[in-house]
């Protein structure tokens, strides 16, 4: 956790909303709260894999939630790629914006001092 997601934090605000964190509803009974992590709808029990895909950004294949390279073999993307690039951890000053991907006792930009 960076120093302004701990700001964020503290000022009531939320930190990065990710589709796991969301509700959906389920398309063959209706059951408002779905969220990515069940394995089947509580509602009807149609299995959540089933129900939802993700499209691949290069070619536009839906393939299955849990898939790690796109299923056209022609494109191939990887998807745990994107993942792995999703979750490198970025650091912002809060006062000019500045990121970096590795901790800053000061920024470099401006010189605002942290912690």
């Amino acid at each position: 956790m960076g120093i302004l997601d701990i700001v964020k934090q503290a000022l009531g605000g939320k930190g990065k909303s990710t589709l796991a964190d969301k509700y959906f509803k389920c398309p063959s009974c209706g059951y408002e709260k779905i969220t990515l992590e069940m394995k089947r709808c509580p509602g009807c029990g149609v299995r959540i894999k089933s129900m939802f895909k993700k499209k691949c950004p290069k070619c536009g294949e839906l393939n299955d939630l849990d898939a790690k390279r796109c299923k056209n073999k022609e494109c191939g993307y990887d998807f745990e790629a994107e993942e792995r690039r999703a979750k490198k951890r970025v650091w912002r000053c809060p006062i000019c914006g500045y990121e970096a991907t590795y901790y800053m006792t000061r920024c470099p930009v401006c010189g605002t001092r942290f912690g």
